[in-house]
Parts: C-alpha cells; structure tokens; sequence
C-alpha cells in the first residue's frame, strides 16, 4: 500500500491557487485546512505567496497575479496556466531540481503564457548554441594562398578589403540570430606570404 505523500506547503498553496481564484492568504489557509486538514498560518502564507509571486525568485510569478486591496493582496493564476497539473506548477516555483518541469517547457507546451514572461528571462538554448557554432565557424582565421608577394601599398589595400568583407559576413550571420540588435565588428587579417 503506497503511503500517501505529504504537500509541502507551497504546494498546498499552488494547489489552492489553481482554482483560478482571487484569494488572499487567510481564504488560501482556510482552503489548506478544509481540502488537506493541513492547519497553516497566515503569515506563513503571506510569506510563502510573497515568495512565489516574485519572478526573480519563482518562474510560477510570471503567472500569479498579486493585486493590492486595501493593507493585504489578492493572488490569482492567470487562466492560461490553469491547464497545468500541480505537480508541473509547482516545479515552475523551484529553481533547481532534476527533471522538473521548466519555464522553457510551459512556454513551449503553452505559447499564450508568453505574453505573461519577460523576454530576457526566456531562454532559447537551441538559438545560442547555433550562433556560437555559426559565429566560430565565421571567425576562423583566413590564410591567404601562398604567392607572389604583391608590394606593400597593395597588399595593405588587400588586406583592408578583406578585413572589411570578412567582417561584413560574421556581422550579417549574427545579426540574422540577434534581430533588431545594433552590432559593430572589427576583424583584423594579417596576410603573410612566402619570406615573411
């Protein structure tokens, strides 16, 4: 017979908050009580809904809306995110965790939670690591193919136009992945042929 597991208590609150409610903390406690027998008290609520609202602390606050009434707050779930079971919105309240359920993956599974999330907290891994690989593979060092060594004043010239295309390519490949992005790129070639 398997024993029944214990909520802690920010998920007994993020089980209340599923409901799609407006609650303040002394309904969210009553709630705990009368669902669970679970007896929590308001300041641990309070403290515990404070917590999980602020989104540099949970990525559930980017869903929880905290509306000031009077000298307390009312929290309420989005309705976007009232799809997901329990257990995945109490992963988003956690930072760490193997296997838990991610930001990335709410975003993905739901995309109208995207509205709700800052842009610089959503993290794209596939669209770095593809502009690390593609800037690397842009940013090798160009050699030159052995020849005759043109004079001086020509290969300077040579060398700018290189330079200068060169770092027209790197900037057009990085800009297609930062969209909307204000880059400058310096590339400086040394050209070294025969007896040099």
């Amino acid at each position: 017979m398997k024993k029944k597991q214990i909520k802690s208590n920010a998920q007994s609150i993020v089980s209340v908050l599923l409901t799609g409610k407006s609650l303040r903390s002394r309904q969210i406690a009553d709630t705990v009580l009368e669902k669970e027998g679970k007896e929590l008290k308001i300041q641990d609520v309070a403290s515990m809904l404070a917590k999980i609202s602020n989104t540099k602390r949970s990525d559930l606050g980017f869903f929880i809306q905290r509306i000031k009434e009077g000298n307390s707050f009312t929290y309420k779930m989005v309705k976007e995110v009232l799809v997901l079971s329990e257990e995945k919105a109490y992963d988003l309240t956690l930072r760490i965790g193997k296997g838990r359920y991610t930001l990335e993956q709410a975003l993905e599974d739901i995309p109208g939670l995207a509205k709700y999330v800052d842009a610089s907290r959503i993290k794209t891994k596939s669209k770095t690591r593809s502009l690390a690989k593609k800037t690397e593979a842009v940013s090798k060092p160009v050699k030159a193919k052995p020849g005759p060594v043109p004079a001086a004043a020509s290969q300077e010239k040579q060398q700018q136009t290189l330079e200068k295309a060169v770092a027209e390519v790197i900037k057009k490949k990085v800009a297609e992945n930062l969209k909307g992005t204000d880059l400058n790129v310096t590339v400086t070639i040394k050209i070294e042929g025969p007896g040099e």
